[in-house]
């Protein structure tokens, strides 16, 4: 029998819908995938992995070092501990940093690199601050695998320097001084008052662009092909919170113009980003290299394998003449 094309049509409009749903279904009823808060016992989190474990013992051998510490030493009173399951995470404490306050605007800030961190208006106590600063130095440990540089991986003296997803703008702190010109975007208005007060010794090579960074151009949005297919640029550093595909997918002609590139770009924010993200570089024609360790991101729903690499760092290939 041969159909024509409106009951082709027909078909496909009942059936791709159900298709999608009952695939949606079986992600989020699936029993080896959940959700995990912090008012769940890490008990809870450490039995359902190994659950998935006892039926898939095979795909374990990865990560018997991660599942022994989460099982072992991790605490349910620090989630870094399972967030980042290696000992360096106890080295913190966050009664250690010592908040201030700037009198000339209100702000708090920490000092960080030898250099002040302000934090904006939405952190009403110092209490905020000192947990926001003690995970981004947790986080950014030289052992941790969110870890954006180390010392093969940098950024040079005189390299122009692009930070996209900037926050607090810990990443840009430390490689201020080394940059020749640094942008960094960041669309929070607060966040933006934070910046301007951080970066005001260095205004003259710091560009803060209140905008987010993406596949579109529009009042809140641009593309790096937009802003930069015609300069010259030395290294790029991602963290969007699951955007960086977007991104990534509209710079070509920054990539292409840029012969030495670098990017440190996250990979932890979806399930399949380290996958998807670092095909996409190979094919961009760049040598590729996720940091050691795994993360456990718990912020969404994880499901198997549950641990995820946290960052992949990126390097165009020399082409011989």
């Amino acid at each position: 029998m041969t159909l024509n094309k409106a009951s082709e049509s027909y078909i496909s409009s009942k059936i791709r819908p159900l298709f999608i749903k009952t695939i949606y279904c079986l992600y989020h009823l699936s029993p080896f995938g959940f959700a995990y808060g912090a008012h769940k016992k890490l008990s809870t989190l450490t039995l359902k992995i190994k659950f998935y474990y006892f039926f898939f013992p095979s795909k374990k051998k990865n990560f018997l070092n991660e599942i022994e510490f989460l099982t072992n030493k991790s605490r349910e009173d620090y989630p870094f501990s399972y967030v980042f399951p290696y000992p360096f995470t106890f080295e913190y404490d966050m009664n250690n940093i010592k908040v201030y306050t700037d009198d000339t605007n209100g702000l708090y800030y920490v000092i960080h690199d030898n250099k002040r961190i302000y934090y904006s208006r939405d952190f009403k106590t110092e209490l905020e601050v000192q947990r926001s600063c003690n995970y981004i130095t947790t986080e950014q440990d030289e052992r941790s695998p969110h870890r954006y540089l180390d010392a093969s991986f940098n950024v040079e003296k005189g390299d122009v320097v692009i930070d996209i997803g900037a926050a607090e703008g810990n990443f840009s702190v430390e490689v201020v001084e080394r940059a020749s010109e640094l942008y960094i975007f960041e669309h929070n208005d607060n966040w933006i008052e934070a910046l301007n007060a951080t970066f005001e010794p260095w205004k003259e090579k710091v560009h803060i662009i209140k905008k987010y960074v993406s596949d579109v151009d529009n009042d809140d949005a641009t593309t790096l092909d937009t802003l930069f297919k015609d300069k010259h640029i030395d290294f790029i550093k991602i963290d969007v919170e699951g955007a960086e595909m977007k991104i990534l997918k509209n710079s070509k002609k920054v990539i292409d113009n840029n012969s030495s590139l670098k990017m440190a770009v996250c990979t932890y924010h979806k399930r399949r980003d380290a996958k998807v993200i670092k095909n996409t570089l190979l094919k961009y024609n760049f040598n590729c290299a996720f940091t050691d360790g795994y993360m456990l991101f718990t912020s969404k729903r994880i499901v198997p394998p549950y641990f995820r690499h946290g960052l992949i760092r990126a390097q165009k290939k020399v082409i011989a003449n």
